[in-house]
Order: C-alpha cells, then structure tokens, then sequence
C-alpha cells in the first residue's frame, strides 16, 4: 500500500515533504487538519517560518500570523496585512483566484522565491502551503504555509528588496489526496471571481 508521502509528486525538498506529512498527522482521520492543530506544540520547527492566510474574500485574504523568522527578514509583522498587498498590481487578482481555488479544492502548493538583499545576496526560498478549516467548520478558509530556507541564514536586518517576493516561480499545486484545480498557474488566465 502506498503511503501518503509516497503519493506526493517529485521532486519536493525533505522539508516540504516534512511540511505535507505534519498535515496528514494533524488531520487526524479528518478531511483537514483544523486551526486548533496550528499551535508551536504541533508545529515544532515549522512555527517560527509559518505564514497563516484567513480567507475572508476575493479581495481579502489576511495574514493572521506570521512566525518570528519571518517577520525578521521582512523587516516588520506581516499579522493583519492582506496578502494580496504583497503583490504587485497586475498580479493581485490572478493570485488572489489560485488561493481561492486551492482552498476550495483543496489542495496543496509549492512556490519558489529568490529574495534578494542590498548586499547582492540572494537567498532561495521554498514556499508550501496547505489547506486547514475553522475549528466546528468543513469547509477549507485557512492556508498555512511554511517558508523553508529562512531559517539557515543570517540576513536578518538587511533590507531585502520587496519586487523578490511579489511573484514566486515555479508554482504548482500539489494534489494532497483530492485533485488539483484544472488552472496551470504559471499561465495567467482571466481570473473570474469565487463566491
């Protein structure tokens, strides 16, 4: 019998396999894992490099927290920021339909960021993500994501340069046991609002 990480496309770094197997664990014989799961109990070395999405609306998907880790290469606490302001302009609508669409699949996704620094440094950056729901809820309208690579370097304090993390490469989605949504994400289409 194949195993849930042995059904995980390849190829996935050893943390984001690491990533997808803490879901699984936390689902518990559930569909998805549930808020109450996000804690730095369950978590582990996953926490501090977390980024938590709540997706309230097309136009509204706020960070509800964002690990230490992360906010120190940023610069400032990502808690309460719409994530599409993260994004440039002519982006924010194409990404705020791939967000949507994994949740309501739901699956997971892979991204990946250079981040660039004013020294010249560049720092690669595999972004995951999956679904989870509210405690008492079915329905998916969280999206944890981890950010690896983060934690082993020190650049914290240099500025980095905004534009690196504005469009990831590489997207994919990653089918976690209930298909993909049918959009290929690195080929922008006309993105048509989700109720």
């Amino acid at each position: 019998m194949i195993g849930f990480l042995d059904a995980l496309p390849a190829p996935l770094s050893q943390r984001a396999k690491d990533f997808f197997a803490l879901w699984d664990e936390c689902r518990r014989g559930r569909k998805l894992p549930l808020r109450s799961d996000i804690t730095p109990e369950v978590l582990g070395s996953f926490f501090e490099t977390c980024v938590l999405l709540e997706l309230r609306g097309h136009d509204d998907i706020r960070v509800a927290m964002a690990g230490n880790t992360v906010n120190a290469h940023l610069g400032y606490d990502l808690t309460g920021f719409n994530y599409l302001d993260l994004t440039s302009a002519e982006n924010r609508s194409w990404r705020a339909h791939l967000t949507i669409a994994q949740a309501a699949q739901p699956c997971g996704v892979v991204i990946y960021y250079w981040l660039r620094f004013a020294d010249g440094s560049v720092l690669p950056v595999e972004f995951c993500g999956a679904p989870y729901c509210e405690d008492g809820v079915e329905e998916a309208s969280l999206i944890l994501c981890c950010a690896t690579g983060l934690a082993k370097t020190d650049m914290r304090g240099l500025p980095m340069d905004p534009d690196s993390y504005e469009e990831g490469d590489g997207m994919r989605f990653i089918d976690l046991g209930f298909g993909v949504p049918p959009l290929v994400p690195s080929q922008r289409q006309a993105a048509r609002p989700v109720q």
